[in-house]
């Protein structure tokens, strides 16, 4: 006797043939939830192969009716199979990735091992989040685009591009219409998209400090612009304890690294709704648009399952070095902080890193420390010379104001944490900006 195994969600058992219609419907309802299945013909709904009648045109019996059930169509893989006492059963595999499969004019989903016949409202949430990358066709809502400091960026990371163009067309930035697309638009030079960190004092938005806005170029630098900020905020907290030295980060900038990163990558750009960082006495929140892929189940989700929602965006971030197709970054968030760390609502996804203590900037406000007090006379100095000269090197910053390398080093990391100069270059060229 031989045994297939369970049902699941990919995969069905029909005793024969005489179901076919009802396994095409199950082939359908697998498409739309797992984009494959497979319906085995022979099989009882324990798993044991019963075989069934294989004549000279069944194949193409089942194909011609495939063909005609199923919109828009799909091509089976269908294999003859035998058991080592001679029974004859059918496997039919399909594979497709459009918005979705209809049998016989109805939309069906797969639910475990049942197929269900889909609302008018389901089916356009799986039409929406299902569908093809959409940004990659809306065009961009500024013609002229250019890319100097994405390439820029590119090229630090050692990979050059000779033709503009082609490269452009090779990952998907123009549209099928030959017109920059909106993820040429996040990557370009005009790119007016804000991406801001905001500082509230207290654990609620009550009352509002300060806004940085990292964004408004190329969506690259921006991301690692907010990155070098939030790391410059990171601090640690040292006790001895008979002997023993344990330290303590502020907040597990990994998981901040990849709770910014997928917010940054799977917004619901269609919208041009950017994602933002709140800082709180108590915590950060990372705040993106959209809702996770209809396909993927919270648990899937959880388990660091990776279906991206820009798939030419989280293309792009691949080869720039930021993102791996692994999914890791969600595991990274759930393990360190749990599940409750990511909240979902109707359109919104907010991650919350919580802090193990009480931020340095929140215990000088509370002793009534003003910022102005953190400026001296060396750091108004740099402050002043970088004004002027936005890409000068730390060198001739140094020999500009007549301070050490290390003592100019300092500083400069001191005034980024304190949201009052930022760096928008890349790892070769500087380009200070006086915030």
């Amino acid at each position: 006797m031989s045994y297939l195994g369970h049902e699941s969600e990919d995969v069905e058992f029909k005793e024969g043939l005489g179901q076919l219609d009802k396994g095409i419907m199950g082939l359908t309802a697998m498409l739309n939830r797992c984009n494959h299945g497979t319906v085995y013909f022979g099989v009882r709904d324990d798993g044991v192969v019963i075989g069934t009648q294989v004549g000279k045109d069944t194949v193409e019996k089942i194909r011609n009716r495939i063909s005609t059930l199923v919109e828009p169509q799909v091509i089976p893989d269908i294999d003859i199979l035998n058991t080592e006492d001679g029974l004859e059963y059918l496997r039919v595999t399909v594979s497709g990735y459009s918005s979705a499969y209809s049998y016989n004019g109805r939309y069906y989903i797969r639910n475990v091992t049942s197929n269900v016949l889909m609302s008018p409202e389901l089916l356009t949430r799986m039409l929406m989040s299902k569908g093809p990358d959409l940004s990659k066709e809306i065009p961009s809502p500024v013609k002229e685009l250019t890319f100097s400091s994405f390439v820029s960026y590119l090229e630090s990371k050692n990979i050059h591009v000779h033709d503009h163009r082609r490269f452009l067309e090779n990952h998907g930035l123009i549209n099928r219409s030959g017109e920059f697309n909106i993820t040429a638009y996040l990557m370009s030079d005009q790119n007016n998209v804000p991406l801001q960190l905001v500082l509230f004092e207290g654990i609620d938005k009550g009352v509002f400090s300060s806004r940085t806005d990292f964004g408004r170029r190329s969506m690259l630098v921006s991301v690692r612009n907010m990155l070098d900020h939030v790391l410059s905020l990171q601090s640690t907290r040292v006790i001895i304890n008979a002997g023993e030295r344990k330290e303590t980060p502020l907040f597990d900038m990994d998981a901040f690294r990849e709770a910014w990163i997928n917010a940054c990558v799977h917004n619901d750009w269609r919208a041009m709704v950017p994602p933002s960082v709140f800082i709180y006495d108590d915590r950060l929140e990372i705040q993106s648009y959209g809702r996770i892929p209809f396909m993927l189940s919270l648990e899937e989700f959880y388990s660091g399952k990776s279906m991206p929602v820009n798939k030419t965006l989280f293309d792009l971030f691949i080869l720039a070095d930021y993102s791996e197709q692994s999914g890791h970054g969600i595991r990274t968030i759930v393990d360190r902080y749990g599940k409750e760390a990511i909240v979902m609502g109707d359109n919104i996804i907010t991650v919350t890193i919580p802090f193990a203590f009480t931020p340095s900037w929140v215990l000088s406000r509370e002793k009534g420390d003003g910022r102005a007090d953190l400026i001296n006379e060396s750091d108004r100095a740099v402050l002043d010379f970088v004004k002027t000269r936005p890409y000068a090197k730390i060198s001739q910053i140094s020999e500009g104001v007549g301070l050490s390398y290390p003592t100019v080093s300092k500083i400069i990391s001191k005034l980024k944490r304190e949201g009052m100069l930022a760096n928008d270059g890349t790892t070769r060229v500087n380009e200070w900006r006086v915030l």
